[in-house]
């Protein structure tokens, strides 16, 4: 008996946590329309963000994606600082992992100049294209390549 609950109890466990190739995926079309910013919001809300810094700053993404699609002043001004927060706690407990410097890179390349959030721009493209063939996970690689293709940061 104690061997079914523990699997009934797995299965529900697994079923609420997100791989993060799912967030991954959902990040590549996020800014592209309401909705899929919306999905991703979603998505990013399930994950374990509260405990998992990658996971925060993916979060933290949705939620400056999410103050693009605001219609109402403060909430675009509440979601763009929660995000913002987000994401610099995520890079300040992990200055050396490139996936939270694309993140935030990403994010400074489309926030509107108001919002002052653009200095680590140059460094953050600086450090990606350092340390790109350093990444082992030929996935992640591949990401964040696919990212350096699109970004404006890289293409200009």
């Amino acid at each position: 008996m104690k061997v079914f609950v523990f699997f009934i109890g797995f299965l529900f466990l697994g079923s609420s946590i997100i791989d993060l190739t799912e967030v991954r995926n959902s990040y590549r079309y996020a800014k592209e329309s309401k909705e899929n910013t919306e999905k991703f919001y979603e998505l990013t809300q399930k994950t374990d963000h509260q405990n998992n810094q990658l996971l925060s700053a993916y979060y933290g993404c949705a939620l400056t994606l999410k103050a693009s699609f605001s219609e109402r002043r403060g909430e675009k001004i509440s979601f763009f600082k929660q995000g913002r927060k987000r994401i610099e706690n995520a890079i300040a407990s992990d200055p050396n992992n490139i996936e939270l410097r694309m993140i935030r890179l990403s994010v400074q390349t489309s926030a509107p100049r108001i919002t002052r959030y653009y200095k680590n721009i140059d460094g953050d493209k600086k450090f990606i294209i350092e340390n790109i063939d350093k990444v082992s996970s030929s996935n992640l690689k591949e990401f964040i390549k696919g990212f350096m293709s699109k970004s404006s940061a890289f293409t200009e």
